[in-house]
């Protein structure tokens, strides 16, 4: 399949009157700078590693971004429209709730309490997925108007042309790190065995994904800041800093909305969203570090965009509950609205989820970079995680950790393929 019939395939590429309506023009014209920074800065990867990457925003109503390798070392990457649209109502929404109450709800969801748990109708269009019966556009548009904060349009403009950034970042992240072809190597080379193997490396694939996005959008801020200086502009690393967090938050907040337990992420592709969203956190405080100009900044102002980011879900939460939203069917409940459920109980369960993941993720990064089968990018010193030591990694694998354990076999598999 040629590069423009996957394209079309997808919904084809959006034009400037594709936008809805409700999205402003500063929105609009900050998502298509967006895509024009983040093609110009991906073409040097590219060259770095002898491929070639296209990416289109396409007129799709659905979440899920697509890659496909449509010729050898060409790869297609495709946003779809109606992810970009749900992240703008929701920024606006929650934009809202930066006043309101600071009072978190505290919610206990266990596995049981996750299957009684159902959208209400009046949040279908942000949260549900696509229905083919109705028009996702003037849904969505008739949910904005009741929930818009003109007053934060521009702050809502930006977060979501980084939300953008950000997404495109992750997607071409699998290429430039060569997960697929990667992948489709260690099968052949006997590193991967099983469908649990697979799993796993494709649970590495997502998270080292995640870090890689962290590490780009944190270098464009750091571009923005210096090209600012160069014109005699002002810049303010902190405001950026503020609507990068608040936009990766928001984001998070978008997706997986059906689970909300940690347990029910433990041997899936993805980690769960708070998981994910401190992944960000960490990654950003260690590509931050290495900048003199905003040592020091990022680690507190992306606490503050995770804070308030935090305490307009839990508004929202209130006024789900409350039925602002509309009814659930009988029998079941309508909050957490997201994943992102933070209260005072959720955070020890976060840390150990976070710990686990990054000592597993580690180790799967080591084996991936050094196999030396293919030409790929590595991840930077500024987000590169390190290895558990060997007294570490024996206490983890006694301690019987599936996802380790994987990890550390693929690993030896790996340094036998190494040492033929």
């Amino acid at each position: 399949m040629e590069a423009t019939e996957f394209v079309e395939a997808m919904g084809g590429p959006v034009q400037p009157a594709g936008f809805p309506a409700f999205m402003s023009e500063d929105a609009v014209e900050a998502c298509r700078f967006s895509l024009m920074i983040m093609r110009a800065h991906l073409s040097d990867f590219d060259r770095a590693i002898g491929v070639r990457t296209t990416v289109e925003l396409v007129d799709s109503p659905f979440f899920t971004c697509r890659a496909k390798e449509t010729a050898r070392d060409h790869h297609v990457i495709t946003i779809p429209l109606g992810l970009v649209c749900r992240f703008y109502v929701l920024a606006d929404l929650l934009c809202g709730y930066l006043q309101g109450s600071k009072v978190m709800l505290n919610l206990d969801v266990d596995a049981e309490w996750e299957s009684l748990w159902r959208l209400p109708r009046g949040l279908h269009p942000l949260f549900g997925a696509p229905d083919a019966r109705t028009d996702w556009r003037k849904e969505l548009e008739v949910l904005h108007s009741g929930v818009c904060t003109p007053e934060a349009a521009y702050d809502v403009a930006s977060m979501t042309s980084l939300a953008l950034m950000f997404i495109i970042g992750h997607e071409a992240a699998h290429v430039y790190r060569r997960h697929g072809p990667q992948l489709r190597a260690m099968k052949h080379l006997d590193v991967v065995r099983t469908p649990e193997d697979e799993r796993y490396f494709r649970r590495f694939a997502e998270t080292d994904a995640d870090v890689m996005a962290t590490h780009w959008v944190m270098l464009a801020q750091d571009v923005g800041r210096l090209t600012a200086r160069e014109k005699g502009r002002e810049f303010s690393t902190v405001t950026a800093y503020f609507r990068l967090s608040c936009a990766v938050t928001a984001l998070y907040a978008l997706f997986d909305v059906h689970r909300k337990h940690m347990g029910s992420y433990l041997e899936g592709i993805y980690t769960h969203p708070m998981v994910r969203r401190h992944v960000f956190a960490v990654a950003g405080a260690m590509a931050s570090a290495n900048e003199p100009d905003a040592y020091g900044i990022w680690p507190r102002t992306e606490v503050n965009g995770w804070v308030h980011c935090a305490f307009g879900l839990n508004g929202l939460n209130i006024d789900t509950l409350m039925g602002k939203f509309g009814k659930v069917p009988k029998g079941y409940n309508a909050v957490p609205v997201s994943s992102l459920h933070y209260d005072s109980q959720s955070m020890p369960a976060v840390q150990a989820a976070y710990d686990r993941e990054m000592r597993f993720y580690a180790v799967m990064a080591a084996c991936h970079e050094s196999l030396g089968v293919l030409r790929m990018g590595t991840t930077p010193e500024a987000v590169r995680f390190e290895v558990p030591d060997g007294r570490t990694m024996a206490e983890l694998l006694e301690a019987g950790d599936p996802a380790v354990r994987a990890a550390h076999a693929m690993s030896v598999r790996a340094e036998a393929v190494r040492a033929r």
